[in-house]
């Protein structure tokens, strides 16, 4: 062989080589992408547009083979296709589901082997990724452990097996214990000297009469204990570092459950029955409804039904807490994160609720910066105090509630659409009370003391009543009307003075309803034009609010303003 030649044969070699190392390059880079993305949905979401990323193809589909054959499509990316473009189409294996990926050339182009080449090295690394996502939630089950300590407080961290035998220690516990963590794994808890009043606790110890204070030779530490099927979990603190965090948490008991939301209205029942199932789950949950209808009671119902939850409910009004304050609330801070941060940080909202549940109130007068944040927190399922780059991983579940209609704010620009998207996994919209009237008389008798009623003709009155301050609204009346009540009288026998005003103003209302001005009879049509334009006046053109009022759909109401050509531009 020449040199020439050789030169020839050592060039070629090398821009072979080069290729490859491309190609390498690119698997490198999208396995980084697809492997950093957990959750099962948002994997099929993305594979197609990565896809785009290894190979010349313009368009991706992922595709799922049915029983019979047909193909299903779950997700593409790209320019819109073109039947008679060329196209390849390569299994996703490992996926645990019959899952294929089409990918189509632009017109008067073709895919190329090395196209082949890269397609099915990716798939083979998106089909791995998605079956490690789909046994995530089966591991995190089974981990009954690991799931155990996650629930309980951070800082030093515990876990002893039956037998009371040390199988981990973290080094904060190890520093609070003041001992050696090599020194203390594998060997039971009470042969470690000095700790021996603190294996007794935690062996002897109710689990419900945590936190208890034990005190070894050189601390007094605050601990907390979580048992599993193969031992117990417990959280060391010092009692000194502990004082300032008890005062800076904040948790509210979930008093109520669902023996405790009474109506038979159907309405009313859908949302409880939507409830009672999206309990046994942790999704995102947006309860709506007007102020008083009891969407925190909901809240701490769905709470107090799911299965296998730990016991914090942690609630904060958003609407309640100053905009420069909000942020911290939620995400906690480091120790001098900022001027008048405590240098022993703060823990947020979300860390406190641990494994239980964290209630958003009044979501939609969240400031459009905090939405952002709040945003990538439920997507990325993490957390990050301020001033700190640690991920805090996030396990509580989230509702959120609000009395403002969230879809009107997404259009006037004040909510994101993309955050109420990420909230409204499950949507329960709770009636207003004038929308049930029949469950007036339940509701009575449950706010009422046993030994006292209320007669027929005040009942008739309190079920006629508009109720803008809704169950609350009653349940505040009742309470009212029965502690004025002499000692010897049982039967509340008057109209509460505070409906009486709302009560005349109505029935001055209602004779247009029955006649003209002339005296005579007005067709029901006619009745039912002047119902939807006094709402549409009463409410000032809000759709919403006098579609709310007048218990129909807002796409009922839009229909009689189109039908009665009533004039929404001057209200």
């Amino acid at each position: 062989m020449t040199h020439a030649m050789r030169s020839a044969s050592l060039a070629s070699a090398l821009e072979a080589s080069a290729v490859d190392r491309e190609a390498i390059d690119e698997v490198v880079a999208v396995n980084g992408e697809i492997a950093s993305v957990d959750g099962f949905d948002d994997l099929i979401e993305t594979i197609p547009r990565v896809a785009l990323m290894v190979c010349s193809a313009t368009a991706a589909e992922l595709m799922e083979v049915q029983s019979d054959g047909t193909l299903k499509l779950l997700s593409r990316s790209g320019a819109g296709v073109e039947t008679t473009c060329p196209r390849m189409q390569v299994p996703l294996g490992q996926s645990g589901r019959n899952l294929v990926l089409i990918v189509w050339a632009a017109p008067g182009t073709i895919l190329t082997a090395r196209d082949l080449e890269q397609l099915t090295v990716y798939c083979s690394l998106a089909g791995t990724s998605l079956a490690r996502a789909r046994s995530n939630a089966a591991v995190r089950e089974a981990a009954a452990c690991d799931a155990a300590t996650l629930a309980a407080l951070r800082d030093g961290v515990l876990v002893l097996d039956r037998k009371g035998v040390v199988r981990s220690i973290n080094h904060a516990a190890a520093g609070v214990l003041g001992v050696k963590r090599e020194h203390a794994l594998g060997r039971r808890l009470r042969d470690i000297p000095g700790l021996a009043p603190l294996a007794l606790t935690l062996v002897a110890g109710d689990p419900t009469s945590f936190p208890e204070v034990v005190r070894i030779p050189h601390a007094e530490l605050v601990i907390r204990a979580q048992a599993y099927d193969g031992g117990i979990v417990a959280t060391l603190r010092s009692l000194s570092s502990a004082k300032p965090l008890a005062r800076t948490r904040v948790q509210s008991d979930a008093r109520y459950t669902f023996d405790d939301l009474i109506g038979n209205d159907p309405a009313f029942h859908e949302a409880l029955e939507i409830a009672r199932r999206v309990s046994q789950s942790d999704v995102p949950i947006l309860i709506t409804g007007e102020s008083g209808t009891g969407k925190e009671m909901f809240a701490q119902a769905i709470h107090n039904s799911t299965p296998g939850i730990a016991p914090s409910f942690v609630g904060i009004n958003v609407a309640a807490i100053p905009r420069e304050l909000l942020e911290s609330e939620l995400f906690g801070y480091e120790g001098g994160a900022f001027t008048g941060a405590r240098s022993s940080g703060h823990a947020g909202k979300f860390e406190v609720a641990g494994r239980g549940t964290l209630l958003l109130d009044e979501i939609g007068e969240m400031p459009m910066e905090m939405q952002a944040r709040l945003l990538r927190v439920l997507q990325e399922r993490v957390v990050q105090r301020l001033g700190s780059t640690r991920n805090i991983p996030l396990h509580a579940r989230v509702i959120a509630t609000s009395h403002r209609d969230l879809e009107e704010a997404v259009a006037a620009g004040t909510f994101r659409l993309d955050l109420f998207h990420r909230l409204r996994v499950v949507h329960l919209r709770l009636p207003p009370l004038r929308q049930r009237r029949g469950d007036v008389p339940l509701l009575v008798r449950q706010y009422l003391r046993t030994p006292i009623d209320v007669a027929p003709d005040v009942m008739a009155q309190l079920e006629r009543y508009e109720w803008p301050g809704n169950v609350r609204e009653l349940a505040n009346l009742i309470e009212g009307e029965a502690s004025l009540l002499p000692p010897d009288q049982n039967l509340i026998l008057r109209v509460p003075a505070s409906i009486e005003p709302a009560r005349r103003r109505a029935g001055s209302r209602s004779t247009w309803a029955q006649t003209s001005s002339s005296g005579e009879i007005l067709p029901l049509e006619e009745v039912e034009r002047r119902a939807f334009e006094e709402a549409l006046l009463r409410y000032a053109g809000n759709v919403a609010r006098a579609a709310g009022a007048l218990g129909v759909s807002k796409g009922t109401l839009y229909n009689k303003i189109k039908r009665y050509q009533l004039d929404l531009s001057n209200r």
